[in-house]
C-alpha cells in the first residue's frame, strides 16, 4: 500500500517510509511492523491541497484500527458504505474500526494536519492475542454502527500522549522503534478492552447528538492544551461552547467517562509521571511546575492516581 501511494504521489520510499512531494504536502507515511504479526501504518502531514483517501470494499475480509488526530481548517468528510459524517473548522481526535467489508473514504481540504496510527488486524488475530473469544460477534455488532457511531470512541489524553510519543520519539534513539511498538500495542489493548466492556452493554451507544460531540471535544482540547495553568471554571467552559453547565457536565462524563476536573486531573497527574520518568526532573520541580506549593500535597494526589509515591517511581 506504502509503494501503491508513493507511485501516486511521484515519491519514493526508503526503510519504509515516504516523504511528501512538497507540492502536495509536508511530513511523513511509514509502514512498521508490529509483535505478533501485525503491521501499523503512521502518518504525520500538513496537506498543501485538497484531498481524498478512498479504500475499495473487498471479499478479503479485514479490519483497520484508526486513531485519527486531525486539525481541520476547511471541511471534512469521513464516509463508510453509504454513511458520511461531515465537519467543518474543528480539531477531532477519534479512534474507531473500518472494515474492508465497506467502502471507506476520507474527504479534507488544503491546510489539514493529520496525524494518525493505524493498524491492519483479524478476528483470528483478536481471538488468539487478546484472549477476546467473541471477538468475531463483538466487531460484527460494533461494524454494523458504521458511521453512526464513527465518534464512540473519542481519543482521550492518554491517546493523545502515546500518539505524539510515537511521531515525536528521535530518529537517534537507539530505543525509538521498541518505544513505538510498546505504545501502539498499548493502544490495541486500551481500545479493544474498552469496546469489549461496552459491546456488553446494550445500551452502550453514546446517547449524545454529533453538536454535543464536537462541544465536549472541544472542550477537552481547551481544558488539557496548557495543563500547567489553572483551568477555566465550569461556567467558563459552557459559556465557550454556548449550554449550561449541567449538560456539558452531563455529556463530558459520558464521553470521556470522568468528571471534567478529574478528568483534568488525571492528565496533569499523567504528564508528572512522565516527567519523572525521564529521570531529569526532582519530584520538587515537577510539583513546582504544576502549581503546586505544598510538596506533600502533590504526594498525595501522584499516590491516589498511581498507588505509590512519586519519590518511589524515581527509585
Amino acid at each position: 500500500m506504502l509503494q501503491d501511494i508513493a507511485k501516486k504521489m511521484g515519491a519514493t520510499v526508503t526503510d519504509n517510509q515516504m516523504q511528501f512531494p512538497q507540492e502536495l504536502g509536508s511530513g511523513m507515511y511509514s509502514v512498521i511492523k508490529l509483535p505478533n504479526g501485525l503491521h501499523a501504518n503512521i502518518i504525520n502531514v500538513t496537506l498543501a491541497q485538497d484531498w481524498v483517501i478512498h479504500r475499495k470494499k473487498t471479499t478479503d475480509e479485514y479490519y483497520t484500527l484508526r486513531f485519527d488526530n486531525l486539525t481541520i481548517p476547511g471541511s471534512f468528510a469521513v464516509t463508510i458504505s453509504d454513511e458520511t459524517v461531515k465537519e467543518n473548522n474543528t480539531v477531532r481526535a477519534f479512534a474507531y474500526i473500518t472494515s474492508s467489508l465497506f467502502d471507506w473514504s476520507y474527504y479534507g481540504t488544503k491546510g489539514t494536519i493529520f496525524q494518525g496510527v493505524n493498524i491492519i488486524i483479524t478476528k483470528e488475530w483478536l481471538a488468539k492475542y487478546l484472549d477476546i473469544k467473541s471477538a468475531e460477534q463483538v466487531l460484527s455488532a460494533y461494524i454494523s454502527l458504521k458511521a453512526e457511531n464513527i465518534n464512540i470512541e473519542p481519543m482521550d489524553a492518554k491517546y493523545k500522549e502515546w500518539i505524539k510519543t510515537i511521531l515525536e520519539t528521535d530518529e537517534t534513539n537507539p530505543l525509538r522503534m521498541a518505544v513505538i511498538q510498546n505504545r501502539i500495542m498499548l493502544m490495541i489493548e486500551r481500545f479493544f478492552s474498552s469496546l469489549y466492556e461496552k459491546m456488553q452493554n446494550p445500551s452502550f451507544r453514546i446517547p449524545l447528538s454529533p453538536d454535543d460531540i464536537n462541544r465536549v471535544m472541544k472542550i477537552e482540547i481547551i481544558l488539557t492544551e496548557d495543563i500547567y495553568q489553572s483551568p477555566p471554571s465550569i461556567q467558563q467552559l459552557a459559556k465557550m461552547v454556548a449550554i449550561s453547565e449541567s449538560k456539558l457536565k452531563k455529556d463530558f462524563k459520558v464521553m470521556y467517562g470522568s468528571p471534567i476536573y478529574e478528568y483534568y486531573q488525571k492528565v496533569r497527574m499523567q504528564a508528572a509521571q512522565d516527567k519523572l520518568l525521564t529521570g531529569k526532573f526532582s519530584v520538587k520541580e515537577v510539583a513546582m511546575e504544576l502549581g503546586y506549593s505544598n510538596l506533600s500535597n502533590f504526594t498525595i494526589a501522584f499516590k491516589k492516581e498511581f498507588g505509590i509515591l512519586p519519590s518511589q517511581l524515581l527509585s
